[in-house]
Formats: structure tokens, C-alpha cells, sequence
């Protein structure tokens, strides 16, 4: 048999593209330079030792490995330690071959997991002997346990056959341990980790970021929204790495999702698939069951295919795929209790809006793919994703259905990836563009608001937004593999510039609300809340960073992870904003006097006692000036240097037992639309009005502030028009001042643990611990300030950012993952996390309720954070049954997730309600224990029938909710004024989905193989 070709080396010295800042001809030249291909965020390595008689070290070896699929192939040279590494390789199945002049060669299959750098040593004897060919399975042979890193692999196996209700890759990336589940009343489809926000978070699929940098969530799209990021039947697998990620992975403070995509093969293959779940099929949820309401007018409808296949054998592959995911359910319109202190003839006007209605959502993904392998050295890959998400809703309980919006999110993914490899070199490189809306928009905006408060709100939404990101990405990574220095390293450095535009448009309360009360009877509105101005924001900026890392081998029992990454961007805290003269002037000069807090000192013995001082938070962070912007004095923050320190140890020299830790230093940013305050809000105003019967009672008011920006009511202010008009005489701005140093969110994170293998089975024992800062609040400086004495103040209020939120996170997570595969017939995971966050200010709001006893994050003490979940289980398994039966399973336990709350012990007044985090109680699993406030029990059955032709038919059936457990939420929280009972606190006011019934057909087909040698 030939030898397999060695790709070429590359000619010394050619020269790497310049990024340049002006257009895509920066992508174009970067496509035409030599190297490329999807970055090591979504592709595998292998690396290990090739050895001849008596374990010696055989250099000049030649190891080749070949993609199954394909027919693509790789290839390196051992050095004299006889180490080899061949990186950036596509997941998939793969032969691996040494040869040498002179001996035989030896011959290995495996299988390569996204992210993983599997451990293959090899073994090659004299020609002589004339030893045959053997060929094995990778798993018996490879090994990924000498890593620092702490991840989840998730598998096509198990993202195919897992029961997953809607299809969302991001719901299975919680089988890793550390991933926080979301709360049963949260419709939003994001995930979170290590007791950190959601924000934190970032998603790499194909090597490119889906970062958010305008809304919260962290992943473009899904701010608010139940939809899915990314047609699941376009991933082939992905990875969820919570700890000790490498330099190469940028914006992210907690967990990262790298997907890699589907990729044509020499195999022609072809699938579709439909779901249904209908009313019949759904159980009453326990809340409604317990007050006997009616069973929920649910209906439900997935579909989608896909095709894949060769256009040219072993040259060029093309794969698509669409999927549709259409839903109604039920939403109810009621009276609310003061409907019984209401006149008749108003709740007869009423009436006709209450009722059952339809909340409507429906999704198109779509995703098609080019690969095209150039040559022996050298593959090309070009992808468009789509998703288009409309979501009609806002209405429900209190409000009626003409207050409805339609929630539409577009995001349009453009990825090209080039890679060229040389013997111990590999150049990668790629191009991205993503398009982002979220684009909320009113339905009856030309119908005026009107509440009645506590029975029913009516007329259009009060609000729309549009926000757009729009991001061009250039990336290169060069590695150069089996250099020895003490050692055997794999360098690896890198970069990337990003170009974004954002742009927000924000209407608030442009269509006005009238609020009616008991008090007036109802007869007129007793305020009005509208808003007018600029609605639109937009800002540029760019990101970029580098990196250098080395994967330093000593031995062959110890494995180094060094990485060095510095980032930064242009324009995250609008820097070239400039304060307005006429506000720079007045908080410097004649307001400056007014700018402090009342801070309450409690008397510990004597409540009643408690005092009070004036503190100037303004100074406490630098002072006036450091919040007044001139356009240049908002220097772009350089200091983000992010070692990434990581060790494994394999004790015994069998990859059986391997110690390992690690530290890094992680730099994220802070949302956009966070900071966006300090411009729009003096462009755009929102203002509340207050109506009285007359002038003479607008001047008998008590209250100040209801007392200057008080009229007498008149039918002709349901005009927007005329209500417009008011602004000048009762509308007081309110003042957003951003610091001039802020410096962005970081968190330390550092692991230690130990992996230990039992025969396929790994299990992992961890202690994770994160430390997070500069998270940002939003504080007072200053309460409504003017001019001593006048009959109008200058401003309602002064915020500025406090940016010294702190966050802490201590877990131990034990894992035990025995994968799926050939042809085993079971394979699963359980994943147990022990957990505790905490936090000193508010890492999840930007607000809090400004306790007058803590004026500063740094006054509020360190507390339970919001979003701390103690106990975590999950459990999940595929088991092919005899008969082609597949069964499969999810099973989820988890303590309830802490929620901020109000205690009012000291009274309901601005100053004298506190903030607690309170913790939904505990219930017992199938008997035992009062641990898990939610149960969930999932599965799956499915029945195939082979056909003819290399067709496959299969029959689903999933029970979602199997034992339909009773997961409770939005629990009466609040602790009433001192002396005053509570008789609800605790007690839930609505909970998870029953049991759910969904039927469904998969087709298959895959053609006659095509591709190997």
C-alpha cells in the first residue's frame, strides 16, 4: 500500500493579511492570504506518541488522519520525542495512520468530539515482523481526561434521540453541571452559570460569537424571547465549557456553548420530521387544577427536514436544513378585585374585552452550508443561518388584547472558514457578518392606554423599541505544533476585530396611558403617563484582541495550558459622548450643593430611633467631573490582560486517574442599552402627570411632587396632542450620568479536581470558584433637586453607575458521563451540582430599591443572590432496545431558585421597604426527602422500521412533565408592615406546564457510502 501524501510546509516567512478598519475588502484580502478555516472553537485536535520496541521514541514518523466522511486528510511528522499533534480537524470519525520506512504501519479509528484534544498514542514494529492492520474503536484507545478544562460534551446521538420540547440546543446545555435552570413562570429561552447573569455568557458557533452587546441574555436573540437561537438539526454537536477555558475564547465571564455545524458528506442523506402536541394532549398545570379551571387550549406544530450530500465526490458537499415551530396557547383576560367597588355601567363597557384569547408564536430557522476541500492541505467552508421569530403577545390577567405587541426577532448569520495546513503548522481564519433586530412593536398604537386599576387596562401598548446589532468579524488563529523546549509545545496565537453598529429606537409611553383609580370613581384619569422626543440611538465600535497560548507536554504524564489574552473596544461606555453644556453646568455650579442621599442609621435596639445622614455618592466615585463627558475624557480601558493558567496531571501514566486545576481571569463587557440612558433620556422624556377635578385641588395637595406637576383634568388631553403640551409646566427630566473610568465586568475563576476512569465510564469530581466584579448598578446622587424654594424643581432625580458590584460562587460538581457509542447499546450521564452564590450590590437588575440605609454598593452587604440554586440534579440516558425501539430520558431535580423580594416590616413607604432574596420551598421526589421545588420527568419512545432503498421511518412518542409534578412559581413574597398579617406569603401564584402528550413521525434516508478508502 502507498504511502499517504504529507501536505506541504509552508514557505517561510509569508506574511500573515493586515486587518484593515475600512471595509470588507479587509475580508476579502484576509480570504485570499494563506491559512483559514474555522477557528479552534468548534473544531478537535489529536495529538500523542508514536513508539517502537521497548516504548522507545520513533521520530519522523508520518501520522495521517483521515476525515471517514470525506476522504479529507491531515498529516504530520513525529519530533524526536516522537510526539505528533494535528489540529483544527472537523469532529467526525477518523483513521488514523503511522508509517515509516522500514516499519509496519499502525492503523487506529476514533471518534473526535467537538473542543476535545483526544490523547492517541501509537505503537509501530519492525517491518520484519509483518504485523496486520488493527484497526479499533476510538474509545478504546484515545483519551480526553488530561485537560484543565471543566465541560459537557453533547453528542449528535443525544441531541437527536433526547426528549426536548422545543428543539432549543440551549435547554440540553443544561445536562452540564453549573448551568442554573430558569425559574417556572420565565418564558425567556437563555441559559447562566456559576451564579453569575445570563449576560455573562457567550455562544461560538462555527468559531463565531453570537454575542449580545445591546440586550441582556447573552446570545443575539434571545433577550425576552422564547425562541430558538439556532435550527437544532443544523448542529452536530456542541460543547458547554464552564471553567478554565482557553485564551482563545473571548467576551465571556461564566460559560461559554462552542456548536459545531452539519457538513455535507460522500454520503447522500436526507431527513424530515413532524410534531404535534394539541389541547387534548395537555394537562391542567397543578395551580389550575387546584382551583378546577378548564383544561388549557394548547396546540403545538414542529416540522422541518434536511439533505445533505457530495456535489462533486470527495471535493465538494453541500447539507440545508428548515425548521418551523408554530404554537398557540391559551391566555385569559379577568377582572381584576376592585372590579367589585366599579359602577355598572363601566364594567359593562368592559366586559366585551374579558375573555379567552390566543397568545400566537411562530419561527422559521433555516441554515445551508458549502464545504469544499481545495486540496491535500487546504478546506473551505461558507454558511448562512436565518431565524425569523414572531411572538404575539402582552396580554393576559389584567390586560386586555388590545394591548398586545408583536415581538419580532431576525437574525441573519453569514460564517466563511479557511484553513490550510502545513506539517506542524495550521492557519486559520475567518470572515463573519450577523444582522440582529428585536423589534417589539405595538399592535393599536393609535388607541390610547387606559387603566383601571386592579379590574382592567384597554387600549393599545403603550411602547415599541427596535433595536438592531450589526457585527463584521475578521479572525486568525496560527498554530505550530511539536516544538521541543523542555518539553513538547503546541503554540497557538491569534486574533480578531470586530466592527459593530448599534442602533436603538425607543418609544416610550409615545402612545399615552390614563390611570383611573377608586378615588375618583373612575370618572376621570387621576394621571397620565406619555413620552416624546428623539427615539432613536446609534453608536459605533470596535472590538478586537490577541492572544497567545502554548500547550506544554512534559513527559508524557504532565500537560501545561499557558494563555496570555488582551482585549478591548473602542466604544462600550460611549465614550465620544458629550455631557450638554447647559446640564455640565447647572450640576457643577448651582446644583452642585443639592447633590447627596439621606442614609438611614438603624438603631439596633430601637427601630423607631434610627438616624439619618447626608452623603454625597457622587464624590464617594470621583466626583462631579468624573461623570461630566467632554468627547475626550472617556479614554478606551486597555487593562484587560487575561492570563489562562491551566494543569493536568495523569498519576499513574494510563490517562486512567488525572489530576487537574486552573485559573484564569475572564474580561466581559456591559450591555449596551445599560448605558444608553445618559443620551436618550435627554433626547427623549418620559413624564407623568397627575389630573384633579380642579386647579384649587391640585394646589391642596400634600405630596410636592403630585403638587407641581398637577392640572386640572379636561376631556380634550386624550388628544396625545394636547397631553403634549403639558410637558413644559409639569415634566421633570430625570438625569443619567455614566462614569468616565468604568471599567468593564471580569470574573476569576479557578478549579481544581480529579478524573477518574472506569472502564467507558468517566467521572469527575470538581470544586469550581468564581469571583466577579464590576458588575454595574445604577445609584442616587441625588433625590429631585432645583432651585431652593421655587415652584418647580430642575430634575427628578440623579443616577449615576456605581461599578463595584461584586459576585461569589463556590460549588463541588460531580459528574459521571459514559457515552453512547458504536455500537453500545446504552450510554448517559448524571451531573450533580452543590452550589451557593452570592453578591454584594445587584448583578442580575440594574436597580434595586434603594434601601436609604445602603446609598452605595459597597454600603449593601454581601447576601444570597438572586439566581442561587443550592441543589442541581440531572440525569439523562439512550437506550436501544431489541426490536429498533430507542427510549430515552431527562430527569431534572432542583432546589428552588432564589427571587428578590420586599419586606416591608419597617413600612410600604420609597425609603422604608427592603430587599430579600427569598427561596421557594422544598418538595418531596416520589416520596423522599423536601429538597426539589422542581421535578421534571421527561422521555421518549421511539419505534423504527427500516425500508427498502436505505429509507427509515420512526413513530415518536414523548411525555414531557411524565408524572405532571406540581413546579411552582411566582410566590407571594412580600412580608407586610409590622403588626400586619400576610395570610398568602408563600403560597405560589402560578405554575409549570402538566403533562404533555406529543406524537410525531421521523424520515430518514441515506444513501449507499461513497466515501472511503
Amino acid at each position: 500500500m502507498p504511502a499517504l501524501p504529507l501536505p506541504s510546509r509552508p514557505a517561510a516567512g509569508r506574511a500573515r493579511p493586515l486587518l484593515h478598519a475600512a471595509s470588507m475588502l479587509a475580508a476579502l484580502v484576509l480570504l485570499g492570504s494563506p491559512g483559514a478555516a474555522r477557528a479552534q472553537t468548534s473544531t478537535s485536535n489529536l495529538r500523542g506518541y508514536v513508539t517502537g520496541a521497548g516504548g522507545i521514541a520513533v521520530p519522523e514518523v508520518q501520522v495521517v488522519a483521515r476525515d471517514v466522511a470525506t476522504n479529507q486528510q491531515r498529516g504530520t511528522l513525529t519530533n524526536a520525542a516522537g510526539f505528533y499533534y494535528i489540529g483544527g480537524l472537523r469532529p467526525g470519525r477518523y483513521t488514523v495512520t503511522a508509517r515509516r520506512v522500514g516499519l509496519a504501519p499502525a492503523t487506529r479509528t476514533v471518534q473526535l468530539q467537538i473542543g476535545q484534544t483526544l490523547d492517541l498514542n501509537l505503537s509501530v514494529s519492525e517491518a520484519a515482523v509483518q504485523l496486520t492492520t488493527v484497526t479499533v474503536q476510538a474509545e478504546a484507545e484515545g483519551t480526553t481526561a488530561r485537560t484543565s478544562e471543566i465541560s459537557t460534551n453533547v453528542s449528535r446521538e443525544q441531541i437527536q434521540n433526547l426528549p426536548n420540547f422545543e428543539r432549543n440546543f440551549l435547554d440540553i446545555a443544561r445536562l452540564a453541571p453549573g448551568i442554573t435552570s430558569q425559574n417556572v413562570n420565565s418564558t425567556d429561552k437563555t441559559f447562566a452559570a456559576s451564579g453569575q447573569p445570563a449576560d455573562a455568557v457567550n455562544v461560538f458557533i462555527d468559531g463565531a460569537t453570537y454575542k449580545s452587546d445591546v440586550l441582556t441574555g447573552g446570545v443575539a436573540g434571545q433577550n425576552a424571547s422564547k425562541g430558538n437561537p439556532f435550527p437544532q438539526d443544523a448542529v452536530q454537536e456542541f460543547r458547554v465549557i464552564t471553567q478554565n477555558y482557553k485564551a482563545e475564547y473571548q467576551r465571556a465571564g461564566s460559560a461559554i456553548i462552542t456548536a459545531t455545524t452539519r457538513s455535507g458528506s460522500n454520503t447522500l442523506e436526507a431527513s424530515a420530521f413532524g410534531f404535534n402536541v394539541n389541547n387534548a394532549l395537555v394537562s391542567r398545570d397543578a395551580f389550575t387544577a387546584g382551583r378546577n379551571g378548564p383544561r388549557p387550549q394548547y396546540k403545538r406544530w414542529q416540522a422541518g427536514g434536511s439533505l445533505g450530500g457530495p456535489i462533486v465526490r470527495d471535493k465538494l458537499f453541500f447539507f440545508g436544513t428548515y425548521e418551523l415551530n408554530q404554537r398557540r396557547e391559551p391566555a385569559n383576560v379577568l377582572f381584576g378585585g376592585d372590579s367589585t367597588f366599579a359602577p355598572a355601567a363601566l364594567l359593562a363597557q368592559l366586559r366585551p374585552y374579558t375573555g379567552g384569547f390566543a397568545q400566537e408564536f411562530l419561527s422559521h430557522l433555516g441554515f445551508g452550508k458549502l464545504t469544499w476541500n481545495a486540496g491535500a492541505n487546504s478546506t473551505i467552508d461558507a454558511s448562512l443561518s436565518v431565524r425569523k421569530d414572531r411572538d404575539f403577545r402582552g396580554f393576559g390577567g389584567q390586560t386586555s388584547y388590545e394591548a398586545r405587541e408583536n415581538l419580532d426577532i431576525d437574525v441573519y448569520t453569514g460564517i466563511a472558514n479557511w484553513r490550510l495546513a502545513g506539517d506542524r503548522w495550521l492557519n486559520e481564519a475567518q470572515v463573519s457578518t450577523q444582522l440582529y433586530q428585536w423589534k417589539p412593536t405595538w399592535i393599536n398604537g393609535d388607541l390610547v392606554g387606559r387603566q383601571y386599576n386592579n379590574i382592567l387596562r384597554i387600549g393599545g401598548k403603550d411602547s415599541q423599541q427596535d433595536f438592531d446589532q450589526n457585527r463584521i468579524s475578521l479572525r486568525d488563529d496560527v498554530t505550530r505544533s511539536a516544538v521541543q523546549f523542555a518539553g513538547d509545545h503546541v503554540f497557538k496565537l491569534g486574533g480578531n476585530v470586530d466592527f459593530l453598529t448599534y442602533r436603538a429606537e425607543k418609544a416610550f409611553t409615545q402612545n399615552p396611558v390614563f390611570r383611573y383609580r377608586r378615588d375618583e370613581q373612575y370618572a376621570y384619569p387621576f394621571e397620565a403617563g406619555f413620552g416624546f422626543g428623539d427615539p432613536d440611538v446609534k453608536n459605533d465600535n470596535t472590538q478586537f484582541g490577541v492572544y497567545a497560548q502554548d500547550d506544554w507536554t512534559i513527559g508524557r504524564r504532565l500537560v501545561l495550558n499557558l494563555g496570555l489574552r488582551w482585549d478591548a473596544e473602542t466604544n462600550m461606555i460611549n465614550n465620544d459622548y458629550v455631557t450638554p453644556q447647559a446640564l455640565a453646568d447647572s450640576l457643577r455650579g448651582p446644583l452642585n450643593s443639592q447633590l447627596f442621599v439621606r442614609q438611614t442609621i438603624p438603631n439596633p435596639t430601637n427601630p423607631a430611633g434610627s438616624s439619618t445622614q447626608q452623603v454625597r455618592t457622587i464624590d464617594l466615585l470621583g466626583g462631579i467631573d468624573n461623570f461630566i463627558s467632554t468627547g475626550d475624557n472617556r479614554p478606551m480601558y486597555k487593562k484587560a490582560w487575561q492570563p489562562r493558567l491551566g494543569a493536568s496531571f495523569d498519576v499513574f501514566g494510563d490517562t486512567r486517574t488525572v489530576l487537574f486545576g486552573g485559573y484564569g481571569l475572564y474580561y466581559d463587557r456591559t450591555v449596551w442599552n445599560n448605558l444608553l440612558d445618559e443620551q436618550f433620556r435627554r433626547q427623549f422624556g418620559v413624564y407623568t402627570v397627575s389630573f384633579r377635578a380642579t386647579q384649587a385641588a391640585c394646589a391642596a395637595e400634600t405630596d410636592a411632587a403630585i403638587r407641581n406637576r398637577c392640572v386640572a383634568w379636561n376631556d380634550r388631553f386624550y388628544d396625545p396632542a394636547q397631553l403634549r403640551t403639558l410637558a413644559g409646566s409639569v415634566g421633570i427630566p430625570e438625569v443619567f450620568l455614566v462614569k468616565n473610568d468604568l471599567v468593564p465586568p471580569s470574573t476569576q475563576q479557578f478549579s481544581t479536581g480529579v478524573r477518574q476512569s472506569v472502564g467507558p465510564t468517566l467521572v469527575t469530581l470538581t470544586y469550581n470558584g468564581v469571583r466577579g466584579r464590576n458588575f454595574m448598578n445604577f445609584i442616587r446622587a441625588a433625590y429631585t433637586i432645583g432651585t431652593p424654594g421655587a415652584a418647580r424643581q430642575n430634575y427628578a432625580a440623579v443616577f449615576i453607575t456605581d461599578d463595584r458590584v461584586k459576585t461569589w460562587y463556590d460549588a463541588v460538581q460531580l459528574q459521571v458521563d459514559k457515552p453512547i457509542r458504536g455500537t453500545e447499546r446504552w450510554g448517559g450521564s448524571v451531573a450533580y451540582t452543590l452550589g451557593r452564590a452570592e453578591e454584594q450590590g445587584q448583578s442580575t437588575d440594574l436597580f434595586w430599591g434603594f434601601d436609604e440605609k445602603y446609598p452605595t454598593v459597597a454600603d449593601r452587604p454581601r447576601r444570597r443572590a438572586p439566581g442561587d440554586q443550592r441543589h442541581k440534579i440531572v440525569m439523562n440516558g439512550v437506550f436501544r432496545l431489541p426490536a429498533d425501539i430507542t427510549f430515552s430520558t431527562i430527569v431534572n431535580l432542583a432546589s428552588g431558585i432564589t427571587v428578590n423580594a420586599s419586606d416591608q416590616t419597617l413600612g410600604t413607604g420609597q425609603f422604608q421597604a427592603v430587599t430579600y432574596t427569598f427561596t421557594p420551598p422544598g418538595r418531596p421526589f416520589l416520596g423522599l426527602g423536601h429538597v426539589f421545588a422542581f421535578q421534571q420527568v421527561d422521555a421518549r419512545l421511539e419505534k423504527a422500521l427500516s425500508l427498502a432503498g436505505g429509507n427509515r421511518v420512526s413513530v415518536v412518542a414523548d411525555l414531557f412533565n411524565a408524572f405532571n409534578n406540581a413546579n411552582y412559581g411566582c410566590f407571594n413574597t412580600t412580608i407586610p408592615p409590622a403588626g400586619q398579617a400576610n395570610p398568602n406569603y408563600g403560597t405560589p401564584g402560578c405554575a409549570g406546564l402538566g403533562t404533555r402528550l406529543q406524537l410525531g413521525l421521523r424520515y430518514a434516508y441515506r444513501g449507499a457510502e461513497t466515501g472511503g478508502r
